[in-house]
């Protein structure tokens, strides 16, 4: 009786598999000997880096031309804080002359680990900076929307944008400080 493997060996499926892997492995090995093979140097190709300060100059660029704004948010980002918390109203304004919706008011305030109090000291901000614009400019403000969260108000604000057409920032309020003692 014989063996298995020598049964294997002699079908027709084993030894198309053999030698294709043999082929393989004569061909890989001659090309090494020959210096075919491609070796990385300091011309290798490399994925271009992903800039974030180049992609939002550009698009700026494209709309309308304006690089300090870009400039300015970018160094915001680049400097945020990364535990903040950020509160957020977005209103009805009315007076006189015109009404206005979507019109979002925000502050941004470190947390030192006290997050309730963190969220009610930038709540009391735009309590404080609502009733500012009503003595001054607004007959009626009316809060359609209330939005806390543990983020920095830029990010917030892109995100509520992204969501929101006809979204318009009012400001981001600074709750470090304006509550600075």
């Amino acid at each position: 009786m014989k063996p298995c493997i020598v049964n294997l060996i002699k079908s027709k499926k084993m030894r198309t598999f053999l030698n294709t892997r043999l082929s393989s492995l004569i061909i890989a090995f001659l090309l090494t000997l020959s210096g075919l093979t491609a070796i990385a140097g300091d011309e290798a190709a490399r994925p271009a880096q992903f800039d974030l300060r180049e992609l939002v100059k550009a698009s700026l660029n494209f709309l309308s031309g304006n690089t300090h704004k870009a400039n300015a948010i970018l160094t915001n980002l680049e400097a945020r804080e990364t535990d903040v918390v950020c509160v957020c109203e977005i209103m009805e304004l009315k007076n006189n002359n015109m009404r206005v919706s979507d019109i979002a008011v925000l502050a941004e305030k470190t947390n030192y680990g006290d997050v309730g109090r963190e969220y009610k000291t930038a709540e009391r901000l735009i309590k404080k900076e609502k009733k500012q614009m009503k003595s001054e400019f607004f007959d009626d403000i009316k809060v359609t929307t209330r939005i806390a969260v543990a983020t920095d108000c830029v990010s917030l604000y892109m995100k509520l944008r992204q969501g929101t057409t006809g979204l318009q920032l009012y400001d981001i309020l600074d709750a470090d400080v304006r509550t600075a003692k």
